[in-house]
């Protein structure tokens, strides 16, 4: 699966504390839905709490905060607002649980996730429904080796690997490879073309991100 790192513009009134004071750490610690509104835990260093409650109290959509711990270095914040933002909403739709702590910087929500590209490519597309902008700054594969292939697809590609079938020119033939598996010729070609086609796919999906990362 790839490990994808991406930015999501945030919005409200902690968004706008963060583009005001580029030198402060805004740290989302949860953000979750209640009965009551949808509560949102944050931890904030190098800025004054007042500050921050200052602009939470002149917040509308802010129904209720509170000071939950304050130091000589940072303060937790707790707030409940009436909506859930869209760029959770769309998280959820698409069936990416946030991978908190979730860093704020600059307006824009920094984070770094493992997913399967078709909850990657949903993600995006609620994102894109909801009308946030966001960003792919790289994708890399993050999956096991092991989970692409089954045992004995894996049995197979390594004898094919180890007799030369992949070399130009070949070191064996399909009925060479079959002879050394011990089964028939069609079965040797039915799992050769099923994990081939396997690598194949994931490396086209995985090709096809990093374009579209690129492009955004």
């Amino acid at each position: 699966m790839p490990k994808v790192r991406m930015k999501v513009e945030a919005s409200g009134s902690l968004a706008e504390l963060s583009k005001a004071y580029p030198d402060a750490t805004f740290r989302i610690l949860t953000s979750i839905s209640t009965d009551a509104g949808h509560m949102t835990l944050v931890e904030i260093e190098s800025l004054e709490p007042g500050t921050v409650t200052d602009i939470l109290e002149d917040d509308s959509d802010v129904l209720t905060y509170e000071v939950l711990h304050t130091d000589d270095h940072k303060a937790v914040i707790q707030f409940l607002q009436d909506s859930e933002p869209g760029a959770g909403i769309a998280a959820r739709e698409s069936g990416n649980p946030p991978p908190f702590p979730l860093v704020l910087r600059d307006g824009w929500i920094h984070a770094e996730s493992t997913t399967t590209h078709d909850r990657l490519s949903a993600f995006k597309d609620q994102l894109d429904a909801v009308g946030v902008k966001y960003e792919l700054l790289s994708i890399t594969q993050s999956h096991d080796p092991t989970e692409l292939l089954t045992e004995r697809q894996r049995e197979f590609v390594s004898k094919a690997l180890e007799h030369g079938y992949y070399d130009s020119p070949r070191g064996s033939s399909l009925t060479d490879l079959a002879d050394a598996l011990n089964v028939n010729k069609a079965t040797a070609s039915g799992i050769l073309h099923r994990a081939e086609g396997a690598i194949i796919k994931e490396f086209m999906e995985e090709a096809s991100m990093e374009e579209d990362s690129t492009s955004r």
